[in-house]
């Protein structure tokens, strides 16, 4: 599941109102008992469309486990029960109460033997599970749609089931629909079949590898198709009709990312078919339901979107998802980071194999800056941790973001060859199971020979990151370089203090010398004999570890940095500690930045940067960075610009909302504009509101 629309956030807090993780009224969670393990669910769905109702007929076959049974129980919620019956027809007694369906199997089955229940049900009007899509007074070019969201535990609300991710079922589901509707269900598509009376069609949708409810998926409306083969595997896609083409953007590196993922995973994409559909008022950005992930429609983008938005990380963190989540399960939601810390991670590898290290590492810094945000603004949790109220609760910045960030800790620490293996190893030896933390632990143990325990005690297990307070020093009498860094985190709230590896480069011309440390004290020196002064020292110079820097260097050692660090995640460094040092010549190095040929994400930090120093040699820098050629880099310049207030600011503004290749920039500049505080920004805004842009984009900024 993309977690952009899910998290719990509050932007306005301070680091000193941190708030405990679990809401009053959390306790230990732990996976149910399986007294039933269910082979095979199978749904007959049909629909009022205008009414929003749900007619249902689910099949369940199921065996027991460990004692003699006389009882099923399920999940049901909101759900209308009409009838219980066995395979033979006979009706069976049940009850419902507090979100459980109870059934009288009116016979004991004994451990290892199976029997099946058929429960006849409506859904009506619901609100959670399954979504009816209809156009209205305020929308009236609204698709007529209907969709399910299973993840966490929604979907109970549209079939009964045993509504948790520790067992795994094949499914089947036969949906009945208007004659010009689709249905998209996971698995191959058994048959079709229309009915000319009564104007309809039927699908038929089988999936016979063994999945956890709530990837159970119906996605019901008018769509158009496009299928590219990958070998045998069909690769499709489906929007509303007339977004073919914004759909070619979305979706069109889909089966470059499938490719990608087989090659370096080493497992083969593991069912019969990928498709995403495209679907009005998704609730959530993106979900990976097996085989047929749904997507929200807001990621559909036109040309001009195109220059400075992508749908790939959304479509490559779902597909992910397809090993890890799908062949692969977390048992209970304490561990849904080997669902979201995986797919997070993954996104940001395809975007390495397809745009570039840069891209990449500039990518990482930018999830270590939203759980940065997460944990001084909300609260500090381990990422692994089962008190909670609901499992949403988890789906937040340190699932997805942190758990993203150890992840590449752990491939630099192991080196891409073991890290690798490693994947391989988890993958293989558990598909098709449930997994936990530890599973994970012991696959890297299994082809490294490293004990890994200390690491996932120190990252996965326990709250926050190391803070450093990092200081140089060079003696030229001796020759020798002195780092003293010192660990500054409250350890008041379990934070330990770390035991990582370092990594320190020291750099004369084109030469790069790197030394390593182990950091293991709250206070630590290292030394080093280098025989020659050097001309930049870089901490962490790949950025590999999850951390904030102070850096107390000097000013013209970060100002090489900045400019001629061949490692992004170093100059990026530089930057960041230069804007705490607004001297004339550090504006001027930033400025530089802005008009020089670098990766717009160096471009971008550097306005941000010239923004944080707001000084009149900052602003001029700003306003003659408006060319730059990046879009990205132009959103950070106007961003920058409303850190300023006033008539010049405003007028620094105007010319950029007024008119750029980009939505993003001009979105950008209208927030900026309403900062300066400006006489003058009230008019331009009003203007703004007839410009019309993917996903109103413009016009939110004006607003």
């Amino acid at each position: 599941m993309s977690e952009a629309y899910c998290r719990r956030v509050n932007t306005t807090r301070s680091t000193k109102a941190r708030r405990p993780f679990a809401l009053p009224g959390s306790a230990p969670r732990y996976a149910p008992d399986r007294p039933a393990a269910v082979g095979h669910i199978a749904l007959t769905l049909s629909f009022d469309f205008d009414d929003h109702v749900l007619f249902g007929s689910c099949r369940t076959t199921f065996t027991a486990v460990g004692k003699p049974l006389r009882t099923l129980e399920m999940d049901a919620d909101h759900l209308v029960i009409k009838n219980v019956r066995n395979a033979r027809g006979k009706k069976l007694a049940f009850e419902t109460s507090g979100g459980r369906l109870r059934i009288e199997l009116g016979e004991t089955l004994q451990p290892g033997k199976s029997s099946t229940v058929i429960v006849d049900y409506e859904a009506r009007q619901p609100t959670q599970g399954i979504y009816f899509i209809s156009p209205d007074k305020a929308y009236p070019k609204k698709p007529v749609q209907v969709w399910t969201q299973g993840q966490d535990q929604d979907a109970h609300y549209w079939f009964p089931c045993i509504d948790y991710p520790n067992a795994k079922a094949t499914t089947e589901v036969i949906a009945t629909v208007p004659a010009s509707y689709f249905v998209l269900s996971n698995g191959t598509l058994v048959s079709t079949t229309s009915d000319k009376r009564a104007k309809t069609k039927t699908y038929h949708w089988k999936m016979e590898t063994p999945h956890v409810t709530y990837l159970v998926s119906c996605v019901a409306g008018e769509f158009s198709e496009a299928t590219e083969l990958l070998g045998e595997l069909p690769v499709s896609y489906y929007v509303t009709p007339g977004r073919e083409a914004d759909g070619a953007r979305a979706f069109g590196k889909t089966p470059k990312m499938v490719k990608f993922f087989s090659d370096r995973i080493g497992v083969p994409y593991p069912y019969t078919k990928y498709a995403q559909i495209a679907v009005s008022d998704f609730i959530f950005g993106g979900m990976e339901n097996t085989t047929a992930t749904t997507q929200t429609d807001t990621t559909l983008h036109d040309a001009r979107a195109h220059l400075d938005f992508s749908s790939d990380p959304l479509v490559a963190h779902e597909l992910a998802h397809q090993w890890f989540g799908d062949l692969l399960t977390c048992k209970d939601w304490s561990h849904a980071w080997l669902n979201e810390g995986f797919a997070t991670y993954f996104e940001a590898l395809f975007r390495e194999y397809d745009l570039g290290a840069d891209e990449f590492d500039y990518y990482r810094l930018q999830l270590a800056a939203r759980y940065f945000d997460e944990d001084s603004k909300e609260y500090r949790r381990p990422i692994v941790t089962n008190v909670y109220a609901e499992p949403i609760d988890l789906f937040d910045r340190h699932l997805y973001e942190k758990g993203a960030c150890v992840l590449h800790m752990i491939r630099r620490t192991l080196g891409d060859d073991l890290w690798w293996r490693a994947i391989n190893r988890y993958v293989n030896d558990h598909k098709l199971e449930n997994v936990e933390t530890i599973d994970f632990v012991r696959a890297i143990e299994s082809v490294s020979g490293r004990n890994m325990l200390q690491f996932f005690d120190q990252w996965v297990h326990r709250g926050g990151h190391p803070d450093l307070k990092v200081t140089y020093d060079y003696d030229d009498a001796t020759a020798l370089a002195t780092v003293k860094v010192e660990q500054t985190q409250d350890p008041s709230d379990g934070t330990p203090v770390y035991a990582i590896p370092l990594t320190f480069a020291f750099i004369n011309g084109k030469t790069e010398r790197r030394m390593t440390g182990l950091l293991e004290q709250k206070e630590q020196t290292f030394t080093f004999a280098l025989g020659q002064r050097p001309e930049i020292f870089c901490f962490d110079p790949d950025g590999d570890v999850l951390k904030t820097t102070e850096l107390s260097v000097p000013t013209e050692m970060l100002i090489r940095q900045a400019h001629l660090d061949k490692n992004l995640c170093a100059r990026i460094d530089a930057i960041r500690a230069l804007a705490k040092t607004p001297t004339s010549a550090v504006v001027d190095a930033l400025a530089r930045l802005l008009s020089a040929r670098v990766f717009w994400g160096v471009a971008a930090q550097a306005a941000q940067a010239l923004g944080t120093i707001r000084s009149e040699r900052a602003f001029a820098a700003l306003r003659a960075g408006r060319a730059t050629a990046h879009p990205k880099a132009r959103r950070a310049v106007a961003r920058a610009l409303g850190e300023f207030r006033g008539d010049e600011a405003c007028a620094a503004l105007a010319p950029m909302l007024a008119r750029d290749a980009s939505y993003f920039v001009e979105a950008e500049a209208a927030l900026a504009i309403g900062k300066t505080r400006s006489k003058k920004a009230y008019d331009l805004l009003i203007k703004a509101l007839v410009k019309d842009s993917y996903n109103e984009v413009i016009r939110r900024g004006a607003m």
